[in-house]
């Protein structure tokens, strides 16, 4: 079996047994800088937009959810995003092998969030939706960041307990979307991740 495989075969393992799964080093560094440096570009360009909260009616406000946005195409000019799309399919596709999820799609964005932004504790499925969105992943792109910068994603599990993933980058987190409640804890530094949903039909 490759390092691809026996990645992936173990993502779906802690993903079958807990629900959510995390990946220390899913793409190589050198792709992971790339990405970093193109959010950066895209971010002082003027490319994102602040995030706002909802699914129908969506509302713009920071001290709900503080980061600022740029929806990504898999034919992005950028050798690095379609590297990130080709990954992410291969991981799809080894998941509808394993576990009969049906996943279909991929939509990601490229997230960036200010220093002391957060994003509160919510679900990744909408009530008022037909509630497609079956699989959360988060890849994090922070270079040589530290436990004192903060800025964990916060899982909440079973018996009121709670998990926190500092956002090294590199790192990839899975999570059941309808299962797993989360937020964004404050960071000392930018914070930057490409976040993205697997849909079911």
């Amino acid at each position: 079996m490759d390092t691809q495989n026996a990645q992936l075969e173990t993502l779906i393992n802690e993903l079958c047994e807990k629900g959510y799964a995390i990946c220390e080093s899913f793409l190589p560094t050198d792709t992971i800088f790339a990405l970093a440096d193109d959010a950066k570009q895209r971010y002082s360009n003027g490319d994102l937009t602040a995030a706002k909260t909802g699914n129908i009616n969506k509302t713009l406000n920071q001290e709900v959810r503080g980061d600022a946005t740029l929806w990504l195409e898999e034919n992005d000019s950028n050798t690095s995003i379609r590297a990130y799309f080709s990954k992410m399919h291969a991981l799809k596709k080894a998941i509808n092998e394993t576990l009969f999820m049906n996943l279909y799609a991929l939509e990601t964005h490229l997230a960036i969030y200010p220093v002391g932004s957060i994003y509160q504790k919510h679900l990744d499925q909408f009530q008022q939706t037909e509630n497609r969105r079956q699989l959360s992943s988060v890849l994090y792109l922070n270079a040589h960041w530290q436990t004192a910068d903060g800025g964990e994603l916060r899982l909440y599990l079973e018996n009121k307990t709670h998990l926190d993933i500092l956002p090294t980058g590199g790192k990839l987190v899975l999570f059941l979307s309808a299962k797993f409640w989360h937020e964004v804890l404050p960071a000392k530094r930018d914070r930057i991740s490409l976040t993205g949903w697997f849909y079911s039909r």
